[in-house]
């Protein structure tokens, strides 16, 4: 069944909107236009070497691939901006590999993650265009190399909508930030990318949020400084994605979602803190497709010392479907080390040992990384 309360969360928000701009005294033209410029970037080679896999394809071979990003702000004034990320990374959809090659640098793509303008006033942040709704946090803040890598399958990405977020303090309970997205699948040409070729995106290609209208949501809740401890962290997360409008049958449903997530900086010594995280997430018909559930169980550990930095982490991926592949549990364990040169430079080594749809493959690898503010 179709979400029916869209229209009530697009009219609230809407609505806020409107308040908060129409609180603001008109500017002159002057003070109105006060442009400015800034952006970030991050260019990260990753190099795995499978050295022990159940899947004779890709036993004994070398996987070495670039991720890029790319965030550019371009301010109005003080109130509003456009921001975007741009992002360069291997397309599984341009792959053209036969089985026991090495991979070097190959399908490579580069396309608009996020694309949107921003009013923000005070407290409050409201946001249109393309963008990322909040789902989650462990595909971002996953430990060591590999330790986000399954909960990336439940990040929420490439939506065409509107949202907002509202922050408040308190004395003694830390910061809240409650947001709000309203959306559908992006079928823009902002869908397709360059270089390695992905294709536009399609109402015929079905999946959950791929709609006309935006009949899709999510909230979420972010809470800093929880209960007055200081580095303590947790997110509340719900989505809803609508069935798709094209081909809906027996096998497609709406999806829905529930995450909550924990994180904890602490000093262990005078000299050593650990950064603690734990997450579980809960997805119901799993990509709109009925019947197929999926649970995600993240833990992990990064400990820290002057520039240096270990990391464990395991992640438990357990589907439960009703196709032809059936039920099974995914396992990932990665332990790594790394050392931050100081300078927008940083380096990984790692091993890591998963578990998918039954197979084992053993993979060592390492993770070399470039920052930089503009």
């Amino acid at each position: 069944m179709k979400y029916k309360g869209f229209k009530l969360l697009s009219a609230v928000s809407l609505s806020a909107i409107t308040m908060v701009i129409a609180s603001n005294e008109v500017q002159a033209d002057s003070e109105f236009f006060q442009p400015y410029f800034e952006a970030g970037m991050v260019l990260e080679w990753q190099n795995e070497y499978r050295a022990d896999s159940d899947d004779a394809t890709i036993d004994d071979t070398n996987n070495s691939f670039l991720n890029a990003e790319f965030v550019p702000v371009i301010g109005i004034n003080e109130y509003m901006y456009f921001d975007a990320v741009l992002i360069m990374e291997p397309l599984d959809q341009a792959a053209t590999l036969n089985a026991n090659d090495d991979i070097w640098f190959d399908r490579e793509g580069i396309f608009f993650e996020e694309l949107k303008f921003n009013f923000e006033q005070g407290n409050y942040h409201f946001m249109i265009g393309k963008f990322n709704p909040v789902f989650g946090t462990a595909w971002d803040k996953g430990h060591g190399i590999w330790g986000a890598d399954f909960a990336e399958d439940y990040e929420i990405t490439e939506k065409l909508g509107f949202g907002g977020s509202y922050t408040f303090e308190t004395k003694e309970n830390g910061s809240y930030t409650t947001s709000l997205a309203v959306f559908k699948a992006d079928k823009s040409i902002l869908s397709s990318s360059e270089i390695s070729k992905r294709d536009r995106a399609r109402l015929s290609d079905g999946g959950a949020s791929n709609t006309d209208g935006m009949e899709s949501f999510s909230f979420g809740l972010d809470v800093e400084n929880a209960f007055g401890i200081e580095n303590l962290a947790y997110h509340v997360g719900y989505r809803s994605l609508a069935e798709q409008d094209s081909g809906q049958g027996a096998t497609t449903d709406d999806e829905n979602g529930y995450v909550l997530g924990l994180s904890y900086l602490t000093p262990i010594t005078d000299e050593v803190e650990v950064d603690l995280l734990g997450e579980i997430a809960l997805i119901n018909n799993f990509a709109g497709v009925r019947n197929d559930d999926y649970s995600y169980y993240t833990a992990g550990a990064q400990f820290f010392y002057e520039n240096w930095n270990a990391a464990l982490s395991h992640t438990v991926r357990d589907i439960d479907a009703t196709g032809v592949a059936g039920d099974f549990t995914d396992n990932l364990s990665q332990i790594s080390g790394g050392y931050d040169f100081g300078n927008g430079f940083s380096a990984e080594v790692g091993y890591k040992i998963a578990e998918e749809a039954n197979v084992d493959t053993d993979t060592a690898g390492f993770l070399l990384r470039y920052t930089r503010e503009l």
